[in-house]
């Protein structure tokens, strides 16, 4: 489901994270077989790779438009020119699971929760779920000190989780992976508020202070 279907600009439709609200790195509800270490990657990452990975989420993504074109999240097929440009710029971001003898075996099997396995490399085995931050660059490189700051926090732009890999955990740990300051335009408000961003920029709301 598309969580926070993007605007590509500094939106006026935000909200953000209190400062005392500690991300936190809960393992999603994965059938046993899956048991390799889940982290997240950057699409632009691997030169040997990078390129087939993205083809690999436009089909994920022309696939889900193609199924139900109507639902929520499925029209974003037609921003394929901005999911390039986010790729481009490294803002792409993406989860991944580590190799393990029991996810090999089923993998031979054939295995739907993930979108593709590379047979080489570091990263092997990646879910159907992507996320776009505002910021190039790995997203924790992005702190503030004080609440006249907040424009210039990592923010994420949109995250999208296929229907098949829904409701086990994995957008949240996208989003706590990410650890972001902010997100825009976002549709699933609750989804967006059990995850600590319940700041609503767009009435007025600002920031408790971290120091009184």
């Amino acid at each position: 489901m598309c969580r926070s279907c993007h605007s590509w600009h500094m939106a006026l439709d935000r909200l953000v994270r209190e400062y005392d609200h500690a991300m936190f790195l809960q393992q999603p509800k994965l059938p046993e077989h899956l048991d390799g270490d889940i982290y997240a990657f950057n699409f632009a990452g691997d030169t040997w790779h990078a390129a087939a990975w993205f083809f690999c989420l436009l089909d994920e993504l022309q696939s889900a438009h193609d199924k139900t074109p109507t639902t929520p999240g499925s029209g974003f097929i037609h921003s394929r020119c901005a999911i390039l440009t986010a790729w481009h710029e490294h803002r792409l971001h993406g989860l991944c699971m580590s190799e393990t003898d029991s996810l090999r075996k089923h993998c031979r099997n054939g295995e739907n929760l993930f979108m593709t396995n590379t047979t080489f490399g570091t990263i092997r085995h990646i879910f159907p779920v992507f996320c776009i931050l505002r910021h190039a660059g790995d997203p924790k490189d992005h702190n503030v000190s004080s609440p006249q700051d907040e424009d210039d926090e990592s923010c994420i732009e949109c995250l999208w989780v296929a229907e098949r890999a829904r409701g086990i955990g994995l957008g949240q740990r996208m989003v706590a992976e990410m650890n972001c300051a902010a997100v825009d335009i976002p549709v699933a408000r609750d989804f967006w508020h059990k995850m600590g961003y319940t700041v609503d920029v767009s009435l007025g709301a600002v920031r408790k202070p971290l120091y009184d």
